[in-house]
């Protein structure tokens, strides 16, 4: 245990061989020294294992700890779990951060008391090219309420735990952790934040960079994976349910709960390669609450125009696949 340590940066790692190395590299890079890294290894077969010994063994606040290859979400928490930090970050083992991050998180986490941070980030694909970015945001601060309908929403406060710095005493009194699924994990642990949050901020500044990795498990579409999807959005729906007043953000959720299955229906079309199991997804949603939350104006009213055109496009997803495909043709495809 490093008890002096400021950052608890959490890295769960499996199967990364080729990207481990720069990740960890750039965690030990950080500008501010006091800092701790917790590398939660779960079972591969590359040489992960070794490299994060290597590190572990070379540098005394590297740790490293074996996981039960139970996914992200369950090596986040037992990494949480030995955490000794005041703030805590969660980094893929297949992404870097800039050596900056730490130091000037950490000034304004002191100087806000912030529950927690939203920073910039961008994607990277293999090729070292941008293909996407969020550097700037067109608030300062949330605060109460405020907080949890726009992270419902996506609205400048993502879905995805990598692009915040936490309060580890503010997670730890709310009991806030990652469900135990290997998929769609960073959902239910994003809504509990945000509803519990009094206060954060937003840096227009990119920290972090993630690589754009196809074939990695998160990426990958399939009817699976949209099931897993719609089983933890109905869990995220009875976490709400449970909340006092819960009932007040109904039409939030179902906003939220289309939002992001549309989204999906639509990478669908331009990432699967078999026809039938690009049907199969749209097979998988029929019995879900979607196909009656679509028909709701008042929810759909809620988000920005361009979810409402992904809504309208997942109505056709024939037209969808072939206009998809013209799409890749000629070079344009947003996945």
């Amino acid at each position: 245990m490093i008890d002096n340590s400021i950052f608890s940066v959490i890295v769960p790692v499996y199967n990364v061989e080729p990207y481990l190395e720069k990740c960890l590299q750039s965690i030990l890079n950080q500008t501010f020294k006091n800092i701790e890294a917790i590398l939660v290894y779960e079972t591969s077969n590359d040489q992960s294992l070794s490299i994060c010994q290597s590190f572990s063994e070379k540098y005394s606040n590297f740790r490293l700890h074996f996981g039960e290859n139970k996914g992200s979400g369950a090596a986040r928490n037992l990494g949480f779990n030995q955490a000794c930090g005041k703030y805590i970050c969660y980094v893929d083992s297949d992404d870097w951060i800039e050596p900056n991050l730490c130091s000037d998180m950490f000034a304004v986490m002191e100087e806000t008391g912030a529950d927690f941070i939203n920073f910039g980030f961008d994607f990277i694909n293999n090729y070292g090219r941008v293909v996407a970015s969020k550097g700037r945001f067109s608030r300062k601060t949330l605060n109460g309420e405020d907080i949890f309908r726009k992270a419902m929403l996506d609205d400048e406060i993502f879905t995805v735990v990598w692009n915040k710095i936490y309060l580890r005493s503010f997670l730890i009194e709310n009991h806030i952790y990652f469900p135990q699924v290997k998929r769609w994990e960073d959902i239910l642990y994003s809504r509990k934040v945000a509803y519990f949050s009094e206060n954060t901020r937003f840096i227009s500044n990119i920290y972090y960079h993630q690589t754009f990795r196809l074939e990695s498990k998160s990426r990958t579409i399939s009817s699976d994976f949209l099931l897993e999807g719609i089983s933890l959005l109905q869990l995220e729906h009875q976490f709400i349910l449970n909340l006092k007043n819960g009932l007040k953000y109904e039409n939030l959720f179902k906003a939220h709960f289309i939002k992001h299955i549309s989204f999906y229906l639509i990478k669908a079309a331009f990432q699967i390669e078999s026809w039938h199991e690009y049907l199969l997804c749209f097979k998988s949603i029929e019995s879900s609450e979607y196909s009656l939350f679509i028909k709701e104006s008042e929810v759909k009213a809620l988000l920005p125009l361009k979810n409402r055109y992904a809504i309208f496009a997942c109505k056709f997803p024939k037209s969808l696949r072939i206009i998809s495909f013209i799409l890749k043709k000629i070079g344009i495809s947003p996945y």
